[in-house]
């Protein structure tokens, strides 16, 4: 029987690396894409074709929450015999750090649903979803949504979970924590049993608030608060014409802006250093908060069954939200079985399939059959890729800093370069051509910091001396990955933007190139990436490695070779 070329969609596509991973395997090409990113979609169509960007708008951007697959379906005559769909969803947990945040629930992870809703209105033969590797943890949580009308948008309501999982519920009481505040008064609390009976955010505007938390940690660190421009003076008038606006029948409230509103109009006319009157601007801080978090849970539309205030005399209030959540993995588990698939989930490790970086990522694998059963890949090497391997042929060939003028017919072929190099990266590219060779034009105390690192065979950022360090407020916080100089004999630690974590070349005293960026994600030289400089970087830090994406294709190419067998013979 002839073999297919399955039609492959790719959602969140990024910059195109799990699409390339399976176009590299000759049996898929891709179709369509949806990506919102500027810079990543003129990558994708640059790699992959033009075109290929899904429902578009005049700006060119491809939002996928406003995407009709059941009309995409027939605009692109897919066959849902031979349509594979992959996909990446950002997946923002729900965990103990988002408290320390300005958001709670990032969009109650929407994003996954909208790839539920593809494959659910597509229903296409197979599909691999990418994501953390943490995404089977409990930090990974979706919160129960009231009922919507609209079916296309519904999966996440009470009705629709017990709909799929009728012979266990999935879903469990849960509280999400609004506030806890050693200055606020209970009985401020005590009268909202409910989200509907909270009121709106008394400042909403981002950056004003922002403005207001930076007085707070002026002041806290230096006991005085001053107005430092006129910028600061005009938001410091937006913000007291906010509270004018505002309208409240509780005297707790008023009492609050009214605190407020006295301390900004005195700090328009001098410094602020009484405590007292700064306690105003904490009270104030921690109840819009509080009023934020919640009108998060309305704009999101979470089933919340009543809002609880515990208090503990003469130390704090706590109040909470009781609302519903469940497991991302096991819905998703569900989900797809109830739409007629055998699935397959699990957390798979990049160097394991010979791409130069230790990367962990979860990976979901489903085919719309019950009759086969399916894994996903075993590891294809036990012996890792190195980042000499991968970029050691670049080493004499010094980094260009800017896209102007780039001289791209550079690249020098070495006889010692290693068979990945040669057999793989370098393949199908024209010999003296190299792409994306740049990297950052450091500072001179960056590059004072490359050179020591180097010079002393340091690791990282804690390898310099505390004068190197002085800049940084707290330089006992810094990651490890900040000034990571990379070390030739092992596989890449998971590739970031690099730019941003200033990585270090394993013997040079300079920062990575992009090149060698997407060398470490298994990119071949031959895909070019585009946009700003930091925007190639992020690209590249986002990417799936398309060495892992074709193992995976590969994989499942053979359960859906499997299906059209079955299908054929009946």
């Amino acid at each position: 029987m002839k073999k297919l070329t399955y039609k492959l969609i790719d959602l969140f596509a990024g910059a195109g690396g799990l699409s390339n991973g399976f176009e590299q395997t000759e049996r898929f090409k891709v179709v369509g894409a949806v990506e919102i990113n500027r810079a990543a979609r003129e990558t994708f169509e640059c790699n992959h074709g033009e075109n290929l960007i899904l429902d578009a708008d005049e700006n060119g951007i491809s939002d996928i929450t406003k995407i009709d697959f059941l009309s995409l379906k027939s605009k692109l005559n897919l066959n849902i015999n031979d349509t594979v769909i992959v996909g990446g969803p950002p997946c923002q947990g729900f965990s103990n750090a988002n408290r320390q945040k300005n958001y709670l629930i990032s969009g109650n992870n929407q994003l996954v649903k909208e790839f539920v809703r593809a494959i659910d209105e597509i229903r296409p033969i197979g599909f691999v979803m990418e994501n953390v590797k943490t995404m089977n943890s409990d930090t990974h949580k979706f919160f129960v949504t009231k009922e919507n009308s609209e079916k296309s948008k519904d999966y996440s309501s009470l009705k629709h979970l017990n709909e799929i999982s009728k012979e266990e519920k999935i879903y469990s009481q849960d509280r999400i924590e609004l506030i806890v505040s050693e200055t606020l008064p209970k009985s401020l609390f005590v009268k909202y049993k409910t989200l509907n009976e909270v009121p709106h955010p008394i400042i909403q505007k981002k950056e004003l608030l922002t403005r207001l938390r930076t007085f707070q940690r002026r002041y806290q660190k230096s006991n005085i608060i001053s107005l430092k421009n006129n910028a600061e003076k005009n938001e410091v008038e937006c913000i007291l014409s906010e509270l004018e606006n505002y309208d409240s029948q509780d005297i707790l409230v008023k009492n609050i802006i009214s605190d407020l509103n006295k301390l900004l109009t005195e700090l328009l006319l001098d410094p602020v250093t009484s405590e007292q009157k700064i306690q105003h601007l904490i009270t104030f801080n921690e109840y819009n908060r509080f009023l934020t978090r919640c009108q998060e849970l309305k704009d999101e539309e979470i089933e919340c069954l009543k809002l609880v205030a515990d208090y503990e005399a003469n130390k704090y209030v706590r109040v909470e939200a009781v609302v519903y959540s469940y497991n991302v993995v096991k819905y998703l588990k569900k989900v797809f079985e109830c739409f007629g698939y055998k699935v397959e989930p699990g957390v798979l490790d990049s160097s394991n399939y010979k791409v130069p970086q230790r990367r962990k990522r979860f990976i979901m694998m489903g085919v719309r059959s019950k009759e086969i059963n399916i894994k996903l890949p075993e590891p294809l090497t036990d012996n890792p890729t190195t980042v000499k391997d991968a970029i050691s042929d670049l080493e004499i060939i010094e980094p260009q800093q800017e896209f102007d003028n780039y001289n791209e017919n550079i690249y020098v072929e070495l006889s010692e370069a290693s068979s990945l190099v040669k057999g793989y990266f370098r393949e199908d590219i024209t010999e003296s051509l190299l792409f994306n060779h740049v990297n950052t034009n450091s500072s001179p105390l960056i590059k004072k910091r490359f050179e020591a690192i180097r010079k002393t065979n340091g690791k990282n950022f804690h390898s310099l001396s505390e004068e190197l360090k002085s800049s940084y407020e707290d330089a006992s916080r810094t990651q490890n990955t900040v000034y990571l100089r990379l070390n030739y004999d092992e596989p890449s630690p998971t590739v970031v933007n690099v730019r941003k974590s200033m990585w270090q070349h394993p013997t040079k005293a300079r920062a990575l190139s992009i090149r060698e960026a997407a060398r470490l994600q298994s990119f071949q030289d031959s895909f070019i990436f585009h946009g700003r400089k930091d925007e190639q970087y992020q690209q590249v830090g986002n990417a799936v490695p398309p060495l892992l994406a074709k193992a995976i294709a590969n994989q499942l190419v053979e359960y859906l070779d499997e299906i059209q067998e079955i299908d054929s013979s009946k």
